[in-house]
């Protein structure tokens, strides 16, 4: 009797332990992040991070992801500095072209922030980033802004 009990129960789990159909849904939407405000955290009392360089590193590059299914052909996307949180002068303190071209069939670019030695003038300025897309790829809502914060050494006494 216990043996026809255990089979019994053995065949009730599983008959109803079968595979059960999952639905997930899938997005099906494209955007493009700064790679950085995807893995670091906001600067305090900002919603975007930080990166802080010396005036002599010469070029920074900012990854930019593709959140989406690789494309086919090349995809330009622009950027502009923001005014509202860059301390900085632009073509003096540091020079960007204003967009990219992710290649096709490529999930990454990179924005480049060239940054010139301005000698030792203490002090530090910032430039704040923005990532515009293009007409078919936005800019994600959460990762689209990066600050860079170039620090100058202090003049010799």
């Amino acid at each position: 009797m216990k043996k026809i009990l255990s089979l019994l129960s053995l065949a009730l789990v599983l008959a109803f332990s079968s595979c059960i159909e999952q639905n997930y849904p899938t997005w099906s939407g494209a955007v493009v992040e700064f790679q950085d405000a995807v893995v670091r955290a906001p600067a305090p009392g900002v919603t975007y991070p930080r990166i802080t360089v010396a005036n002599t590193v010469g070029t920074v590059n900012l990854q930019v992801n593709l959140v989406a299914a690789q494309r086919t052909a090349d995809e330009t996307i622009t950027f502009k500095v923001v005014p509202a949180g860059t301390t900085g002068v632009a073509g003096t303190d540091f020079t960007v072209t204003g967009s990219l071209v992710i290649p096709a069939n490529s999930s990454t670019a990179n924005a480049v922030v060239t940054i010139p030695n301005t000698g030792a003038l203490g002090g530090s300025v910032d430039v704040l980033l923005e990532l515009e897309g293009n007409a078919q790829i936005p800019a994600s809502a959460n990762h689209k802004q990066v600050q860079i914060r170039i620090t100058r050494p202090n003049p010799a006494p």
